[in-house]
């Protein structure tokens, strides 16, 4: 299934890159703060269509099927477009993502970051590997030596807390905090070691539903803020290597509030 996957998100990302910088693209709001433009609808309905031809079964993705659920059947689970907002101002950054859930798990995910031409798959037991090489996640253990990773997606989608204390917090104690500007893009950069954490509130299934596996299969920790296991479908998420997760989820909870609607 892999292979056939790769091909089509490959491709996801060559007609992005056709839209990249072109001033005659056209978008529009959905929200105050969040856009759309037909550069995630073209690829959007390529995967869709391409991914259909290797396993036929229902999608959840952000433009065409938003309410659909995690179920115990199997899904595509996708965002052709992570990282709108880089793209429409011309920040070279930005992600494709497809996972597909076989009805309790995401056992394959691919994910394409075209401007850097980077090719990151997974599946479960057999590794995580960016263009065909292994990755691991790095093996910093003190947080001082830390270079972490955050978003804030809480925010720009008014919610009721916000992780804003955890990053007070946590930039006192690390030797660096990040944000790419993609959920996605960061979670891929803990399983290829550049950095030693991530977490961020939020979030859709299909901002993190691939790339978690990927952090998972390069030896990396991905939980919920409450240390569980609802990362995909909850709205928060942790990334981590072993040695420096422990202080990232304590940081998490002591700054972050009582539980909540994280979505």
């Amino acid at each position: 299934m892999r292979r056939p996957v790769e091909a089509a998100v490959r491709e996801a990302g060559r007609i992005l890159a056709t839209y990249f910088r072109n001033d005659t693209l056209t978008h529009e709001f959905k929200s105050p703060r969040d856009m759309v433009s037909e550069a995630d609808r073209h690829a959007e309905r390529y995967l869709m269509a391409e991914l259909a031809k290797i396993d036929d079964i229902p999608f959840l993705s952000e433009e065409y099927h938003p309410r659909t659920a995690l179920s115990t059947g199997p899904l595509w689970i996708i965002d052709p477009l992570d990282g709108t907002t880089n793209f429409l101002a011309g920040i070279p950054f930005y992600t494709v993502a497809v996972a597909h859930w076989d009805g309790a798990k995401v056992d394959t995910a691919v994910c394409y970051i075209p401007p850097l031409d980077e090719l990151y798959h997974a599946e479960v037991g057999r590794g995580a590997f960016l263009n065909d090489a292994p990755i691991r996640v790095s093996d910093t253990t003190d947080p001082a030596h830390a270079v972490g990773a955050v978003g804030f997606a809480d925010i720009t989608k008014g919610l009721p807390h916000d992780t804003l204390g955890v990053f007070t917090s946590v930039i006192r104690k690390t030797r660096a905090l990040r944000r790419l500007g993609s959920a996605a893009a960061d979670l891929l950069y803990v399983a290829r070691g550049g950095f030693d954490l991530f977490w961020e509130c939020g979030l859709a299934p299909w901002d993190v539903a691939a790339a978690s596996l990927i952090v998972t299969e390069a030896g990396g920790i991905v939980t919920d803020f409450e240390g569980g296991d609802d990362y995909i479908a909850g709205g928060t998420v942790i990334a981590a290597n072993r040695a420096l997760y422990p202080f990232i989820r304590d940081e998490v909870r002591r700054n972050f509030g009582p539980r909540q609607d994280h979505r």
